[in-house]
């Protein structure tokens, strides 16, 4: 279950959470998807809000991308 990004908290992308709802909101993975998934592979989140953050600062990803890290 995913819930939502706290401030306080630090978070991580991960890439096979990633693909997995490209894959079923889109039925396939493109390129550019599998690309960007193994570029950010694991890279810190900034959280924006509740729902969303950004990687590498401009590049905005779910909730539901990330794992909270200590």
């Amino acid at each position: 279950m995913n819930l939502e990004l706290d401030k306080n908290l630090k978070y991580v992308f991960i890439k096979e959470k990633y693909f997995e709802d490209v894959l079923k909101t889109q039925g396939k993975l493109t390129t550019i998807e599998k690309n960007f998934g193994h570029k950010y592979d694991k890279k810190r989140i900034k959280v924006v809000n509740p729902k969303s953050g950004l990687v590498d600062g401009k590049f905005y990803v779910s909730y539901k991308w990330c794992d909270k890290i200590d």
